[in-house]
């Protein structure tokens, strides 16, 4: 690596909208899919305290597509990337994520789903319980919604607020297709903690109005 790929990159991914900055990861990354080794160093060295946002926002995205061929970016993904005080890169982590598990294959990225959304940093979670949404338009998850709801409640008692959201954003979304299989789910998650009982009640949002006596019993045993 040179310092002359480094700066290609940075200027390939500076002031990008996150459409186009979409467009010119999955640019770069045909170019570089021969070189994923070089790449990983390259989008390291990118990740500097001064970068630009969009910069580290699209290091995030690519490292997922560089982690199928390089193990060592899904550690840069739950460290650096994790770490990144801005909420945007954190959408790029998620992103990453996704990308990184369709170019695998969802069905073989059950285990490291699993593995992030038990993972102690906050981020990391968010990131597993985001990254898919919505979870049953994915391969393998599409004819398992019951398998995404499995995953998903691993983190419906989270310690972080922004974790449950996303969990329960996501268990919304199921819903809209697979209103029965949730409302059996959520009845039988007999959470007492509130923060559980928060997800619950959050997840319940087209429930509330597609089938609103079942939800209401629902609601009822936790106390809402």
């Amino acid at each position: 690596m040179t310092t002359g790929t480094v700066d290609e990159l940075r200027a390939a991914l500076a002031g990008a909208s996150v459409p186009e900055l979409r467009r010119r990861t999955e640019r770069l990354w045909r170019e570089w899919q021969d070189r994923p080794g070089e790449l990983l160093e390259a989008l390291v060295a990118l990740w500097e305290p001064d970068s630009e946002r969009e910069v580290r926002m699209g290091a995030a995205m690519l490292l997922g597509a560089v982690a199928v061929a390089e193990r060592a970016a899904l550690e840069v993904m739950t460290t650096t990337c994790a770490d990144d005080a801005d909420w945007r890169v954190q959408e790029a982590l998620a992103k990453g994520l996704d990308w990184h598990c369709a170019l695998r294959g969802w069905a073989e990225s059950v285990p490291l789903l699993e593995s992030w959304l038990t993972h102690g940093h906050p981020n990391v979670r968010r990131a597993a319980a985001e990254g898919p949404r919505v979870w049953t338009a994915r391969p393998h998850f599409k004819d398992r919604p019951d398998e995404a709801l499995r995953l998903l409640g691993l983190v419906r008692a989270d310690d972080s607020a922004y974790v449950r959201k996303s969990a329960a954003n996501a268990i919304s979304d199921i819903s809209k297709k697979h209103p029965e299989l949730v409302l059996a789910t959520l009845s039988g998650w007999t959470d007492t903690t509130s923060a559980g009982a928060w997800t619950i009640k959050h997840a319940c949002r087209h429930l509330t109005k597609s089938h609103p006596g079942e939800t209401a019993e629902i609601l009822a045993g936790l106390g809402g």
